[in-house]
């Protein structure tokens, strides 16, 4: 199953993933009974769009849908990274000529990736969009995810989780996956 609050991203979901169950909804508020999942994932941030009040109920509302011993993996950027390089800018050219330009600022303070990103076609018209997206260190997720009812199992980075031992992101890792359970 999918969620997101994008009617043209679900379509192109249906398009890819024929069958798969797909509901339109924000993730803060999921239409899913308690204990509906046995696990679930948000990949890129996608849980943490928002300030750490609405950041903090989008997880307990995924927290409630899992149920006991059912779990959660989040992965978003590793800030511990960003922190060593605060300033990106990137530009890539897409087939058809479209070129991609993205400039991100990371404000360490509040522990937030702000990213501006522009798509010139090759009849010269723009989109243009920025976001803020909000990326917690490790040390951050403990109480994170004990507020929303969950408990750390393992925090690790893509890279890392075929380690063995496997070992916590440093800023080496370009992002921070946490793999949480809901107590039974």
């Amino acid at each position: 199953m999918g969620l997101d609050r994008s009617a043209p991203y679900l379509e192109r979901a249906r398009a890819a993933v024929p069958g798969v169950p797909l509901v339109r909804a924000d993730v803060r508020a999921p239409p899913l009974r308690p204990g509906a999942l046995a696990a679930a994932f948000s990949w890129y941030a996608s849980l943490f769009m928002f300030d750490d009040r609405e950041n903090a109920a989008a997880l307990s509302a995924l927290a409630r849908a899992v149920r006991p011993g059912g779990r959660v993996v989040v992965q978003h950027g590793n800030p511990l990274r960003l922190a060593l390089h605060p300033v990106e800018s990137s530009a890539r050219t897409l087939g058809g000529g479209a070129r991609v330009e993205e400039d991100s600022a990371w404000d360490a303070a509040r522990g937030v990736d702000r990213c501006a990103r522009r798509l010139t076609r090759p009849d010269g018209s723009r989109l243009e969009a920025t976001a803020e997206l909000r990326y917690y260190s490790p040390a951050e997720w403990a109480p994170l995810a004990e507020a929303a009812g969950l408990r750390i199992v393992e925090l690790t980075s893509t890279a890392g989780a075929v380690d063995d031992p496997r070992r916590p992101p440093g800023p080496e890792a370009v992002d921070l996956v946490a793999v949480l359970e809901k107590p039974t």
